[in-house]
């Protein structure tokens, strides 16, 4: 019996709250990092799934920054660190501020959310590769990995060369599998090499 990848090894406890498939790189269909195909306007956007889409919700600027319209803004949950997230038809996951900026694009989805902060750091996809943001919208850890995981206890697990593949039957799930595995932590050090199996 050939051993699996770390992405794909089963862990107990968390199935109820999804943090499992996060920990092990399982991610659901809505999981994959968003390539949005909406035919909506480019303003449009979701903020709460029962409102649905609301149109007329993000303006850019001349210098091509995207922020919240005043009136879908007084509507949105805002976190304790003054953030929150809307997903836009064209360019997905979104954290924004009390001011209205979109502070974090790019961000993958999690359990049909938007992926969370895990210490200090939430993932974000550009062109395909995965780096991370801390709550300022500064860009920690370049985006240059095919496949990550979030941190925990101050390390990630990355991977280049990784492909996203069907983690059962009906490919309800996905992980990451293959390539070159690396921990890092939340500085982007690359701390140790992780083996096939472990």
């Amino acid at each position: 019996m050939s051993k699996r990848h770390p992405a794909f090894i089963l862990l107990s406890g968390f199935a109820l709250t999804g943090l499992l498939f996060a920990a092990m790189g399982f991610e659901s269909r809505a999981q994959q990092p968003d390539s949005p195909k909406s035919t909506a306007s480019d303003s449009s956007c979701i903020y709460d799934f029962e409102r649905g889409e609301v149109h007329d919700c993000l303006q850019k600027s001349a210098d091509g920054e995207l922020s919240i319209k005043k009136q879908v803004l007084k509507r949105l949950q805002f976190d304790s660190y003054g953030l929150a997230v809307v997903k836009s038809a064209t360019n997905g996951w979104m954290y924004v501020s009390r001011k209205g900026k979109v502070v974090i694009s790019g961000v993958p989805t999690m359990d049909n959310w938007a992926d969370t902060f895990h210490d200090g750091l939430v993932r974000i996809v550009r062109n395909s590769k995965y780096g991370f943001s801390n709550r300022a919208g500064q860009v920690i850890v370049s985006p240059v990995y095919d496949g990550a995981m979030n941190f925990e206890n101050g390390k990630a697990r990355v991977c280049n060369g990784c492909t996203i593949k069907c983690a059962d039957a009906k490919c309800e799930y996905h992980g990451f599998s293959g390539g070159e595995w690396f921990e890092i932590d939340t500085q982007g050090t690359v701390v140790s090499r992780i083996r096939a199996g472990n």
